[in-house]
């Protein structure tokens, strides 16, 4: 099949994407602690700047809403995710434009490439357009693209939970002989909610931040 000059010029801007995407990983953190990307995240009408410590990627994470801030949480927890970088890397649609993807992800399995929006359902046809070019450009290069919105990531009431629970579980440093004895004593045992998790912890003369540390690693009460 034919290729059109213009996707012959966009896959020449392209050429080096799997080179670009390894060097945003590679790239040292910033003395402040935070990684920058192509893009410098800043506050916008409607938007907050906030910074998520990620222990799976040694450094503050730049988010700019609270869906992103989902999102994050939501990496933070798959195992099969190995780091995340946001606003990393440029990717060309044809020599006037590119984007800047929220999300690049590095996989047990490969890249991915994540986009997240308030709503997909009200996306213009110009952005669908993108997306679809952007979906056929990354797979020339076997990298996954995916969108996200409100219904697909975590609720309010479940991110702001989960981040508390994150935040305490790694505040300070957990035993391993207790963590193991938490996962064992755990085993075949139905909890309703959080609290008694809580107080059976303490029952057993553990402590509280190893719920946390449960929940938030997906070891029990299914969040």
């Amino acid at each position: 099949m034919q290729v059109s000059y213009i996707e012959h010029k966009t896959a020449q801007l392209n050429q080096n994407l799997l080179r670009k995407f390894e060097e945003a990983f590679q790239k040292q953190i910033h003395v402040s602690s935070k990684f920058i990307g192509e893009r410098r995240i800043k506050s916008r009408v409607g938007s907050r700047v906030s910074f998520f410590p990620s222990k799976k990627n040694c450094g503050l994470i730049s988010l700019e809403s609270n869906l992103e801030l989902a999102h994050a949480i939501s990496l933070e927890r798959e195992e099969d995710i190995l780091q995340y970088r946001t606003q990393a890397v440029k990717i060309y649609l044809n020599e006037q434009q590119y984007i800047i993807p929220d999300f690049i992800i590095r996989t047990m399995y490969g890249f991915e490439v994540h986009e997240i929006k308030p709503n997909l359902e009200t996306l213009s046809e110009i952005k669908v357009s993108r997306f679809k070019l952007v979906e056929k450009i990354l797979k020339n290069y076997n990298i996954n693209f995916r969108t996200f919105d409100r219904t697909t990531l975590l609720s309010k009431e479940d991110y702001i939970f989960l981040n508390i629970s994150y935040q305490r579980a790694n505040h300070k440093k957990i035993i391993k002989s207790d963590l193991e004895k938490a996962e064992l004593i755990i085993k075949k045992r139905v909890f309703n909610n959080k609290n008694e998790l809580y107080d059976f912890m303490k029952s057993n003369n553990l402590e509280e931040i190893i719920a946390d540390y449960l929940i938030f690693y997906k070891k029990v009460l299914g969040f």
